[in-house]
């Protein structure tokens, strides 16, 4: 930017609607930039056109950034600060919002405390752009040191005329625009209409659902990982259950973006299992009697609130009119899940997708037919409490440890229960040993005698990691294989398309490769971290890494290299710069002091003294666990017990079999974090 320009407009999406904007708010203004993050065909089009014609004399650029390289002004990653403002903004709008009409109107429909938490998900998904954009602003006001008048333009839709109340920094301004003709708006609704269509001709033609009923009560399995019982899967708590498997109905939605193929079909029915679309689907090879959708009628439910409430709001404008309108998505969602509920008496509801405002309505539509929703800790939990906001809005959150209550306090997520029962995916450690084992001795044949298995993970501009990190990551190891021919390197990145999006380490990749000494797992999406892991003198991955968490629980020595500075994680305070650091170059010395003489390092990588707060089991039988107590719920319900009553039995099973400790009720989570904080003390002053 020129130091004569005294102005910046910044835009999340340079589109119809904001050109527009702009042209209202600088007709008579030259002297300003305008950057953004993203652009629609014809808005960029339409904005050439009018600097070609002279109508506007400015410029626009594209921000170039990376959240992960960004600083705070605590040293975090930018992303972090983002959540946090988000999350607090956030709050401050839905405050308002109780003060509605509408509010008041959904709040007497529902009666249910997470109507708060819905919205505040919604809400928090909206406006989440802007305030990061909002961070973005302040990094580069605080590093540039220029004075400039910044401006940030954002469409009406959503809550953004609320956004304006609770604006958290005066000294930047945010100008709201009225809604136009937007190429994403557009795509959105062909697609909903495309997927309509569909439904609606499932709907009309003639059928007979093909799944068969069970007795008893039944439970609800979303379809997101597989069923692999040697990866990560959704029916890992299945096997030592001993649950009948005509009561387990697995089903489909557009949600899983992987093919669906008759093997996937023939395994579920092998085991017994039942199966069901909730959408056509090209994929399925099954006839349309395979797919369920809920009666097209509307109910006496939703037909009374439209009576009550949108008669008498059908005035509303801006943000109010979007209330209104999530409002009545909510009861639909609600609606359609109860109905779902209802048609195969399901009575629990397991499912791995986090943070979704769907899993809320799921949540509210099982409290109306005496069910529960269910789910496990899929990751290590790092992000700070304020931050997760609807993350997991559970009756039942199972967890690997008793640290997650930290990050999952009940007021912003309404999960009733956490159950600690272990890493769910524990079972897998000795299946896949044999194959680790083998993988091992290739290297060692090559002459590889210290092994390190090495994680890395996602990264775009977006993210906590950035794509700097991932190459200075992987070349302090390639280059250390290449000089070191005792060093032997085993890989299991999160995705294939993360090495895909490295080019610059190609050339080392495949030297590394040559050597004999470097193997990159193949297959890698869902596939345990232990495979890596067996064996291995150390496990190294970068940020606060749930791969090198589960390498840990598997019984390797691990350090987390956490590029991202975040230092208020609890890992610093076990043992910085022993089993998590801030700096590769520091860390690489470590390593290498720790290869040629271990002594020298005792407690590099070593969480033994918090394994407890890992995994206080470590014994392979978490899956047993989850499927135990899911089957003490259903036979209290099915012995007439109402819900709350089923889940305090199942409490009270649980407790007497694996501790008290074990069943934290959310409500008084504060107790168990005192005790936590008070070991965590104890086992820093150990280092």
């Amino acid at each position: 930017m020129k130091d004569s320009k005294n102005s910046v407009i910044w835009l999340n999406n340079l589109s119809l609607s904001t050109l527009w904007k702009i042209l209202c708010l600088n007709i008579s203004r030259l002297s300003i930039d305008v950057c953004f993050m993203e652009k629609t065909y014809l808005g960029w089009i339409l904005f050439q056109c009018l600097r070609f014609i002279r109508i506007l004399k400015i410029r626009a650029v594209k921000i170039e950034y990376s959240m992960g390289d960004m600083r705070s002004e605590t040293g975090e990653a930018l992303l972090y600060e983002s959540y946090r403002l988000t999350s607090e903004t956030t709050i401050a709008i839905v405050d308002r919002f109780r003060r509605s009409s509408v509010y008041h109107g959904l709040d007497s429909f529902l009666t249910n405390n997470k109507l708060d938490l819905y919205f505040e998900k919604r809400i928090y998904d909206e406006i989440f752009p802007t305030l990061r954009l909002l961070c973005i602003i302040r990094w580069q006001i605080r590093n540039e040191k220029r004075q400039y008048r910044h401006t940030i333009i954002c469409p009406e839709n959503g809550p953004f005329s609320e956004l304006q109340y609770a604006w958290p920094d005066k000294t930047i301004s945010l100008e709201v625009c009225t809604p136009f003709l937007d190429y994403r708006r557009v795509h959105s609704f062909i697609k909903k209409l495309y997927n309509f269509s569909q439904d609606f001709l499932v709907n009309i033609l003639p059928k007979r659902l093909r799944v068969t009923s069970a007795e008893g009560s039944c439970i609800a399995i979303h379809y997101a990982e597989g069923i692999d019982l040697k990866r990560r899967s959704d029916i890992f708590w299945y096997p030592d259950s001993h649950i009948d498997p005509e009561r387990v109905l697995i089903y489909f939605d557009r949600s899983y973006n992987n093919p669906i193929t008759k093997g996937h079909i023939r395994q579920i029915e092998s085991m017994g299992m039942r199966w069901v679309s909730l959408c056509w689907r090209r994929d399925i090879p099954c006839s349309i009697g395979s797919v369920w959708r809920a009666p097209l009628k509307r109910s006496s439910f939703l037909t009374a609130f439209n009576k009550t409430m949108v008669r008498k709001n059908k005035d509303l404008e801006g943000t109010g009119k979007w209330f209104l309108r999530e409002g009545i998505k909510l009861l639909k969602d609600v609606e359609y899940w109860q109905t779902f509920y209802q048609m195969f008496n399901i009575k629990v509801h397991h499912d791995a997708v986090e943070s979704s405002a769907y899993n809320i309505a799921q949540r509210i539509a099982l409290d109306f037919v005496g069910g529960i929703r269910v789910s496990k800790q899929r990751s290590e939990l790092f992000i700070p409490v304020s931050d997760m906001i609807g993350y997991y809005p559970d009756h039942i959150f199972f967890s690997w440890n008793g640290r997650s209550p930290k990050y999952l306090q009940s007021d912003r997520n309404r999960n009733d229960y956490c159950i600690v029962s272990g890493f769910p995916y524990d079972a897998v450690f000795s299946r896949n040993r044999n194959d680790s084992d083998c993988l091992r001795e290739r290297i060692y044949n090559e002459g590889g005698r210290f092994f390190v298995a090495l994680y890395d993970n996602m990264f775009c501009p977006e993210a906590y990691y950035s794509k700097a990190m991932m190459l200075s990551f992987y070349r302090n190891f390639l280059e250390w294989i290449l000089e070191d021919v005792e060093v032997g390197l085993i890989i299991k990145s999160k995705k294939p398309q993360v090495i895909n999006a490295l080019p610059e380490i190609h050339e080392l990749l495949v030297s590394a490769k040559a050597t004999g000494r470097c193997v990159l797992l193949d297959d890698v999406y869902g596939r345990p971290a232990s495979d890596a892991a067996h064996g291995v003198d150390i496990a190294v991955g970068v940020g606060v890494s749930s791969a090198v968490t589960e390498a840990v629980i598997a019984g390797c020595r691990g350090v987390h290299c956490d590029l991202t500075g975040l230092h208020s994680h609890l890992f610093y305070k076990w043992g910085y710069e022993k089993v998590i650091f801030d700096n590769i170059n520091i860390l690489m010395k470590a390593i290498r002091r720790f290869k040629e003489k271990p002594e020298s390092e005792p407690f590099f990588g070593d969480f033994s003294l918090m394994l407890d707060q890992l995994d206080p089991f470590r014994d392979g039988r978490a899956g047993e666990r989850v499927g135990t107590y899911i089957r003490w719920f259903l036979e209290a319900i099915d012995a007439g017990m109402g819900c709350n009553t089923s889940i305090q039995r199942a409490n009270q099973r649980y407790a007497k079999a694996w501790g008290d400790d074990k069943v934290i009720s959310m409500g008084h989570v504060s107790n168990a974090i005192s005790l936590l904080e008070d070991n965590v003390k104890l086992c820093g002053e150990k280092f």
